[in-house]
């Protein structure tokens, strides 16, 4: 089954706490602090996979969930880091974000990755806060939390030449000619609902990718028919095998129809080369083929006359294809990625009057590591306010003695030094 579209949600792991445990201890303070750190939690990473054609499996499965890394013990000991979970994607497959629809990341070459959700790191221990001045911590940092985040995943398939047409135009009994691929052929529209790749062997070193893409009809571009969903798969290949069916009516019109529909939906894909393939020319009388042959001439378009179904020029226009695309370049059109790391920047929203939100992914991150229960806890989160340069931001902003300021799902009473 083929499947081009997914969306899916990715869950990182959450680090591991820290330990806030003492050591037992002849002369050392309270036995000394030796608690550990806690594991990092797991990535959720994209990895492309040349061995896969379709995003079935994704669409089926919408949520992928990382480990946590594990809790930090006494005598120093490190909790385990958390395993990475790889998703593996088709090659071909654009990564985006699904609340602004940017993408993140165009995976074009197997073994390309990306990680989409990075794991919280883990909390530090106990030992850690240890001073000349605070012998026996028991302050200690819970796991970060892990990202959550919806992913649109599309896949456009890559392939070095494609077929492209009107529905019916013979497409998919050309693919089954010259390749090895066995495509659904039928006289209805549509027979072809999905692209179907198949391998062009031009001798035992020589072999090229073809694609054959679902027929196209007039309005494509702007949704009718099938071509709307298919169209992106076009995008990807270096040349167009463009199958004329002369008795689908006028051939010059027909022609410029499909290319019409692709300068519709990008002018850039008017810019690939094309060898048109005049199919179905064992129906045509002389006087027909001689007027098609006039017409395309004068318009200086590179064209095969052919018959797909009696096996008539196919070789010859499988070798002009080859030879077009020996002077193509290889490199694969990659769709640039729309998002850049943002700064995290602080800001203060008023909810109603006297309660007041902060907005910072590194505070609310920082906060909900730390535990509120201990008697220590409230004294370093108060340190880290002031040197970060919160408390001074809040005054600026107008929060006075008494207000309430929410910080991620924790609300605090604001008091003044």
């Amino acid at each position: 089954m083929f499947i081009d579209h997914a969306v899916i949600k990715v869950i990182s792991g959450k680090g591991g706490d820290g330990a806030g445990t003492f050591r037992r201890e002849k002369y050392v303070p309270k036995g000394g602090p030796d608690g550990g750190d806690g594991g990092g939690g797991a990535d959720v990473i994209l990895l492309a996979d040349k061995h896969l054609t379709t995003l079935v499996d994704l669409h089926h499965r919408k949520t992928y969930r990382a480990d946590n890394g594990v809790k930090g013990r006494g005598s120093n000991m490190h909790g385990r880091n958390a395993e990475d979970l790889t998703v593996k994607v088709p090659v071909g497959t654009v990564v985006k974000e699904a609340a602004t629809g940017k993408v993140i990341k165009d995976l074009v070459k197997h073994g390309q990755s990306i990680t989409v959700a990075k794991g919280g790191r883990g909390g530090k221990g106990n030992a850690r806060f240890k001073t000349s001045t605070r012998q026996a911590p028991r302050f200690f940092e819970k796991g970060e939390p892990g990202e959550e985040k919806d992913i649109i995943l599309e896949l456009k398939i890559l392939a070095d030449a494609g077929i492209i047409g009107m529905a019916n135009a013979g497409k998919s009994t050309l693919l089954s000619k010259i390749s090895k691929a066995r495509p659904k052929i039928a006289n209805y529209p549509f027979t072809t609902l999905a692209p179907v790749l198949g391998l062009v062997k031009i001798s035992d070193e020589e072999s090229f990718v073809v694609a054959d893409i679902p027929g196209l009809i007039e309005g494509a571009s702007e949704g009718k028919g099938l071509g709307i969903e298919f169209l992106k798969h076009i995008e990807r290949t270096r040349i167009y095998i463009h199958i004329v069916d002369p008795t689908q009516g006028d051939a010059i019109k027909n022609y410029r129809t499909i290319n019409r529909e692709l300068g519709e939906y990008n002018k850039k894909l008017l810019k690939r080369p094309q060898v048109i393939g005049i199919n179905k020319a064992d129906l045509l009388k002389e006087e027909e083929i001689s007027k098609i042959k006039k017409v395309f001439k004068s318009r200086k378009l590179d064209f095969v006359l052919i018959s797909a179904r009696e096996n008539i020029g196919l070789e010859k226009l499988v070798k002009k294809v080859y030879n077009k695309l020996k002077k193509l370049p290889k490199k694969i059109e990659e769709e640039e990625p729309g998002i850049t790391e943002i700064k995290d920047v602080i800001s203060l929203k008023k909810v109603k009057n006297g309660v007041y939100k902060i907005n910072s992914v590194r505070v609310e991150k920082y906060t909900a590591m730390l535990d509120f229960e201990n008697s220590e806890t409230i004294e370093m989160f108060r340190k880290y306010l002031k040197k970060e340069g919160i408390e001074e931001f809040l005054r600026k902003e107008g929060v006075k003695e008494g207000d309430i300021v929410i910080i991620g799902d924790r609300e605090f009473v604001y008091e003044e030094d």
